[in-house]
């Protein structure tokens, strides 16, 4: 039995598609919308590149975790973005692809997930729990957040 779990996220945008990446992937947004969370470096979206580095730091005092990830491939033409998550506590990767629709763009976001020190029986719950987390922050990005 597999460690990993996976979940979809698939989201309607009212800006084009190449507008809706830049917003999902502006990392100044996710450090002011997710609670407890720091993203490091604060790049704006036109300043990522294939290979780019970042952490997302999420703690309460002292008291926390490192998120790193890498930019497998990224490109806001056709509009879509890998990213692997490569940290001990939270392992996976993200598939990013936005496509045109009749009134701005839909956005799917894609991604497995591994977190290392929970029992594998309970590796989908927490990928269900993570969907609603990730649905909800990536409706606020694409609002403009």
């Amino acid at each position: 039995m597999s460690r990993t779990a996976a979940f979809v996220v698939d989201l309607p945008a009212s800006c084009p598609p190449d507008e809706a990446l830049r917003r999902v992937l502006d990392l100044r947004a996710h450090s002011r919308l997710i609670p407890l969370t720091t993203v490091t470096p604060a790049v704006a979206p036109d300043g990522l590149a294939t290979g780019l580095t970042f952490v997302g730091r999420t703690a309460v005092g002292r008291v926390g975790f490192d998120d790193p990830m890498r930019i497998l491939s990224l490109s806001f033409d056709p509009p879509a973005a890998r990213i692997v998550k490569e940290g001990r506590i939270i392992a996976g990767a993200i598939n990013i692809t936005v496509t045109p629709a009749a009134t701005g763009s839909r956005v799917r976001w894609e991604q497995t997930v591994e977190i290392p020190w929970l029992p594998r029986s309970l590796q989908p719950v927490a990928a269900r729990i993570l969907r609603e987390g990730y649905r909800r922050m990536l409706s606020k990005l694409l609002d403009g957040g």
